[in-house]
């Protein structure tokens, strides 16, 4: 019977992303009898790619303006946050997808004759990421046929609306705990953090795995120490090497950064 440990990438196309990256994500998890899908993913989901579609909605319903918010989006393209920008720009297409037959006449019953075209389009680009939003994230838990390792300190907050705007927050685990739910598992498993540690020293420098590294450093030369909510963060793709069962493999988009990791503890990956 196979299976596979669905990783947030997959999570991220088959939720948000529209045509044949949809579908391919889509058609890749049915080619598993069992898609287990990890309460760690949902985290990176929620705090990651959903929390940025969220923020040019948010633009859209503080602004009001459909050019203001394109300037907004403009500008923070400018800033480091690349993966904001990045994500708001997929949010904007897959919106531009859903509302480019909307005609002129229903157009006009709803706003009237004498709306302005940039107040049209920033409501009617609001109103389709609020309901791709809404959507994908009542739907996180019914793309695989198991979601897997819950995690204590983590609760699903549901996503809340106040004067148009939507608050995901929480987007991290709860405060008042005091450590990571899987400190305690990660500390029998040193023999593995060191594997995985000398894998992503021997990678490509970037920021991610710089933060990986820092973690897993972390991890082993402080055993004892409390395992904060940033370290677990940081783990990023590693906690799917770690957690992935035997008969299982990872099911991810992101092929480059899992399989190194994957193989330094002989697990296997597969790519949509």
């Amino acid at each position: 019977m196979s299976k596979a440990l669905v990783d947030t990438t997959i999570l991220v196309d088959s939720l948000l992303k529209i045509g044949v990256q949809a579908q391919v994500a889509k058609a890749s998890l049915r080619r598993f009898d069992i898609t287990e899908l990890p309460v760690y993913a949902i985290k990176e989901f929620k705090a990651g790619a959903l929390k940025n579609f969220c923020w040019f909605h948010n633009k859209l319903a503080l602004l009001g303006s459909f050019a203001k918010a394109l300037d907004a989006l403009q500008r923070m393209s400018l800033t480091p946050r690349r993966y904001t920008t990045a994500t708001a720009l997929e949010a904007l297409k897959g919106a531009a997808g859903r509302i480019r037959n909307a005609n002129l006449e229903s157009l006009e019953q709803k706003y009237g004759k004498y709306a302005s075209v940039d107040s049209v389009l920033c409501d009617q680009f609001r109103l389709t990421l609020k309901t791709k939003i809404l959507k994908a994230w009542n739907h996180r838990r019914q793309i695989t046929t198991h979601v897997v390792s819950p995690l204590s300190c983590y609760r699903e907050i549901e996503i809340s609306e106040k004067n148009r705007v939507l608050s995901i927050d929480p987007t991290t685990c709860i405060a008042e705990k005091p450590e990571c739910c899987l400190g305690p598992v990660l500390r029998q498993r040193k023999a593995d953090l060191e594997k995985l540690r000398d894998t992503v020293l021997k990678q490509p420098k970037s920021r991610e795995n710089e933060r990986r590294a820092q973690a897993l450093r972390q991890l082993i030369r402080k055993p004892k120490a409390a395992v904060s909510e940033q370290t677990c963060r940081d783990l990023g793709d590693a906690f799917f090497a770690l957690f992935s069962p035997t008969d299982a493999v990872i099911l991810t988009t992101n092929a480059r950064d899992h399989v190194p990791l994957a193989q330094a503890l002989n697990k296997s990956v597969e790519t949509p």
